[in-house]
């Protein structure tokens, strides 16, 4: 019986082997399934593990776009240039570069002094691959596109990489829709990115300012590198200390200024997470930096008291009201009924991260006192006077203008971690009611949901603040002016243009850069002895000073002897040249413009406006009119271009 069994089983099993070509046995099929089921089970497993990547790329997406729609309606920016005091210098900076290449990349500035080069060498690498390619774009088109590129993209993602440091212990839809929501909530408010087009503009500052949440994030992780007890803890320590240092380079060539806001949200993590000896090596470090920059300021801007603080800024006004002030803050420089969502969630925000945080107390603390900090800079900066308020401010120059761009810095990811916070809050409850359940297992997330999608979406499609902002931009690029005595206007430009091809390529004019003359700089490459509005008389600039008092002089052979040898920076090769000498012409192009009038040292440049003075050297022979243009914007003085008779 026993060996009639056996057989029975060896012919079943022939039997399966046998035809194994033409039927699959259910062993088989099962095993398919399984590998099948795994394999599908590992794909969903993966896209969940990364789906907060893909909803990151998705918010950085739709930021880009908001970007890129408000952009488009800042008028002729592509063919222009920004016409505010700033703006001069960021392409005069360009074109020095453009013309003598990468050597002068850290004497950036008129005086052959350091300025930051990053944004303008970002500007110069565009323009010479778009070169290689055929591709000729205008300085002004190159300069959109960096401030493209950083607005829309480089820091919506530092934001969301900075910001995913508190996302950690959320379900994967909670964490989707917050890395979702991070980029979109960075570029919602007017006060950064778009306020660094309008104001200044705050090109180079910019860029530092859209660096800093990536050096922020490495901040972090070198102090969980220094808190944490691992086998290779130096090794970590090492690596995120190399990191950080390589953030801290960038800034420095971004902006440097930009460190202080560094510091501002920086500064309470330190203090709450670190131990005492590297709290104490970071103030030694602190310490040694505030020295240097003293020195520094002291340096550049010689013969100041800086002893008294109650003396600095001394033609500084307040440029808004206390009330106002303060709602910028809480609002986040928003206005109406996308303002009042904001401050609603941030009070949640505040109140979640101080009462509701946890093991993460210290982080809830220390981005809640970064906030208010940031808010006390800003308020002291536009509506308080006196010697703190010039204290605090004193880093950024005092007025609002970068002090704004810091708000979004302190209220995203303030609003973000306070989030999180409700998100995993679940208040406790007796009642076993079914409405009582469904409150305590969703209800916070169901506040958190509502306040993102009401927030996000009354920011994005009701915010005549960054409207305004964009009308303001656009009427800072156009040449058609109601007030003809403004920096640059459509005569001015034509007047220059003229100027341009009668001097030719190898000549240095002379003009009041404060009449909007140093925009024949920006606009054709001029070798404007004054290409900016602020030269500084410091390093190599002492030029700019002894021509000045030269021809204050009023007298011919000083005026000569002085102004015929110069050699502006800008034209590095001059000395080199063997063509003819370069040619010195004086341009008078009327008063000095009505939006200029904030500049402190304007009558530095009175001499140029002095007709006695221009009467005596057109006597001696000292000046040769060439050109009448008239006084289209019917000023006291008469526009005009003289050659001076350099033998």
């Amino acid at each position: 019986m026993d060996a009639d069994i056996r057989r029975s089983r060896e012919l079943d099993q022939g039997k399966v082997v046998g035809s194994s070509a033409l039927v699959t046995c259910p062993l088989a099929r099962d095993h398919a399934s399984c590998r099948s089921a795994d394999s599908s089970s590992s794909s969903v497993s993966r896209l969940l593990r990364h789906a907060h990547i893909y909803a990151g790329l998705f918010g950085i997406l739709i930021a880009l776009t908001l970007v890129l729609v408000w952009f488009s309606r800042t008028g002729d920016i592509w063919s222009s240039p920004i016409q505010e005091i700033d703006a001069p210098s960021h392409y005069y900076f360009i074109r020095k570069l453009l013309r003598n290449g990468l050597s002068v990349a850290l004497t950036l500035n008129p005086n052959d002094s350091f300025y930051p080069p990053l944004f303008h060498l970002l500007v110069y690498g565009i323009m010479r691959l778009c070169a290689l390619f055929g591709i000729d774009i205008t300085i002004f088109a190159g300069v959109n596109l960096i401030w493209i590129a950083y607005a829309g993209l480089i820091f919506p993602m530092g934001m969301l990489l900075w910001t995913s440091y508190f996302l950690d212990g959320l379900c994967t839809w909670q964490r989707c829709l917050l890395s979702a929501a991070v980029p979109i909530l960075s570029v919602i408010s007017a006060a950064f990115p778009y306020w660094t087009l309008s104001a200044g503009p705050l090109l180079a500052y910019g860029l530092g300012t859209a660096l800093l949440p990536f050096a922020f994030y490495a901040g972090l992780r070198l102090m969980d590198a220094v808190t944490d007890e691992r086998e290779d803890g130096s090794r970590h320590i090492l690596q995120w200390a190399i990191v950080n240092i390589l953030f801290g380079l960038l800034i420095i060539l971004a902006h440097p200024r930009v460190a202080f806001t560094y510091l501002v949200l920086i500064g309470f993590f330190i203090l709450f997470r670190l131990p005492w000896r590297w709290i104490l090596a970071a103030l030694g470090g602190l310490g040694v930096a505030v020295l240097l920059f003293a020195l520094y300021v002291m340096r550049r801007d010689h013969g100041k008291d800086f002893l008294h603080p109650s003396n600095w800024f001394h033609t500084y006004q307040p440029t808004r009201s206390l009330s106002e002030a303060f709602r910028i803050v809480i609002t986040d420089f928003l206005p109406g009924i996308s303002g009042l969502a904001m401050a609603v969630c941030l009070v949640l925000s505040i109140v979640s991260a101080l009462a509701l945080s946890g093991r993460r107390f210290k982080d809830g603390l220390a981005l809640v006192l970064s906030y208010v900090l940031i808010g006390v800079i800003f308020v002291c900066a536009a509506a308080v006077k006196g010697p703190l308020a010039n204290v605090l401010t004193a880093a950024w120059y005092r007025g609002e203008t970068r002090p704004l761009t810091m708000i979004p810095l302190g209220v995203v990811p303030l609003l973000v971690f306070g989030m999180r916070c409700l998100f995993q809050y679940r208040p406790g409850t007796n009642k076993r009611s079914f409405v009582s359940v469904l409150y305590r297992e969703y209800g916070s997330n169901f506040v958190v949901v509502l306040l993102l999608v009401c927030l996000t979406t009354a920011a994005c499609f009701f915010n005549p603040t960054r409207e305004a902002v964009a009308s303001s931009v656009a009427r800072n690029t156009g040449f058609t002016k109601t007030d003809q005595s403004e920096q640059l206007t459509d005569r001015k430009r034509q007047v220059l243009s003229q100027v341009n091809q009668l001097v030719g390529p190898h000549s240095t004019v002379i003009a009041d850069p404060l009449n909007g003359s140093m925009y024949g700089m920006t606009l054709y490459g001029m070798d404007m002895l004054y290409p900016v509005y602020n030269p500084m008389d410091t390093k190599n600039g002492k030029v700019f000073g002894q021509v000045e008092h030269a021809f204050a002089s009023g007298d011919p052979e000083l005026m000569l002897s002085t102004t015929c040898p110069v050699t502006t920076s800008y034209d590095k090769g001059a000395e080199n040249r063997t063509a003819t000498p370069t040619n010195k012409y004086l341009l008078t192009m009327g008063d000095q413009a009505s939006d200029l009038q904030m500049f402190t040292y304007k009558a530095q440049y009175y001499p140029f406006h002095n007709q006695a003075l221009f009467d005596r050297y057109i006597k001696s022979g000292a000046l040769q009119k060439i050109k009448d243009f008239g006084s289209p914007a019917g000023g006291s003085q008469p526009w005009e271009l003289y050659r001076l008779s350099c033998s």
